[in-house]
């Protein structure tokens, strides 16, 4: 009996004492301290991550890299067309490359042409360096463009396909050949007409351009590149709406002059002038232009930037003069000028070269008063740059 009292003594478990009780107790407070602080931990590093995923996928790309009259370029936008522009330069290098490469250097008839293409490469290579920064600039007039085509209700919208076409080389409505009567006087010489393209081969070519730039250029789709097309078609009719603007008519001055080869020669005309002497005497004895000499040096009604033969600095010279007076002597690749005018008129017709001068000058014009007037915040930094 006493044996198994003692049995079941030994099979029961020992009391813990306070001491046994408060150490178990410290420990559990500490694992919970431990596992808390590992909690915390782990979702420290899950924000820092998605803030940074957020801030790099979410964030970055949607801050703008400039801000023109109130409207933003992003960075997404930025890089996309930076990416797309060295791509379009690639393609541009390779196919001089190629074509140069056709050529003999050593062949002294072709050396002209294999020079102005090493020239054409070492251009598009130097373009490459400066894409990061070109193209801020282009995307700020694009916004310029868009901005006073709206004011104007100019679209590209139905204009785009055509302009995608004819870059392509593909014109939907080509010229018919005018068939060229033969008499007996024709010369027949053997001729290889060239096919206009067809809209099959337009559909392929612009096809395998399409894939071509999806894979090579990150993000840039094929709407991106329909949208870059509309901002040139947009460009191009402001630009057009621009010219259409350039007045017609103008001031005019009746214009005459003496062309010597010397600047002594040029000085002793322009003494006798002082003295009284006759312009148009003195032009038929001096003056080396036979156009002129002849006619008392009369040349014609000058605009101030006259287009044409004539040295720009004798219409700005004629310009500055009133009626009666000669200028000092001035020199140009011509010569030794003294100039003189009789007559202003105030409202003349342009001449067509003098016209289309300024009608090509109008969007420069425009564009940098444009810039001039607009808001333009520039934000953008190295950081923006995409990697090669």
């Amino acid at each position: 009996m006493a044996k198994a009292k003692r049995v079941r003594r030994e099979g029961q478990s020992k009391a813990l004492t306070k001491k046994q009780i408060a150490r178990s107790k410290k420990v559990a407070r500490q694992q919970r301290v431990i596992w808390i602080a590992i909690g915390g931990l782990a979702l420290l590093v899950f924000v820092v991550l998605t803030i940074g995923v957020v801030k790099e996928y979410v964030l970055a790309p949607r801050q703008p890299v400039a801000i023109v009259n109130g409207e933003e370029i992003s960075r997404a936008e930025y890089q996309k067309r930076v990416r797309y522009s060295r791509w379009d330069l690639q393609l541009v290098e390779q196919r001089l490359l190629l074509q140069q490469a056709s050529y003999d250097p050593n062949d002294e008839a072709v050396q002209f042409l294999y020079e102005y293409l090493n020239s054409q490469i070492e251009q598009v290579r130097q373009l490459q360096l400066s894409v990061p920064t070109q193209v801020l600039e282009d995307l700020i007039d694009e916004v310029l463009v868009r901005q006073e085509a709206t004011r104007r209700g100019l679209t590209a919208s139905d204009k785009v396909q055509q302009a995608i076409e004819r870059q392509f080389g593909y014109d939907r409505n080509p010229p018919q050949p005018t068939p060229t009567p033969i008499t007996t006087t024709t010369v027949l010489t053997p001729t290889t007409p060239v096919a206009p393209m067809t809209r099959e081969e337009f559909e392929e070519n612009y096809g395998q351009y399409i894939e071509a730039m999806r894979s090579a250029v990150k993000g840039f789709s094929e709407e991106d590149y329909r949208d870059y097309v509309a901002q040139g078609v947009l460009r191009e009719q402001l630009r057009e709406a621009l010219a259409a603007e350039v007045s017609t008519t103008d001031e005019h001055v009746h214009a005459y002059h003496i062309l010597v080869e010397d600047e002594e020669t040029a000085t002793e005309v322009l003494e006798k002038l002082e003295a009284g002497g006759g312009f148009a005497e003195l032009a038929g004895q001096y003056s080396t232009d036979e156009d002129t000499a002849d006619k008392g040096g009369e040349i014609g009604w000058l605009a101030v930037d006259q287009v044409g033969a004539l040295p720009a600095l004798v219409a700005e010279t004629a310009f500055a003069l009133q009626p009666g007076e000669f200028s000092e002597v001035i020199e140009t690749y011509q010569g030794y000028h003294v100039v003189t005018i009789d007559e202003r008129q105030v409202d003349l017709p342009l001449d067509e070269a003098t016209l289309k001068s300024r009608q090509a000058a109008a969007f420069d014009k425009w564009l940098a008063d444009a810039r001039e007037a607009a808001t333009i915040e520039r934000t953008w930094s190295l950081e923006d740059v995409p990697s090669d």
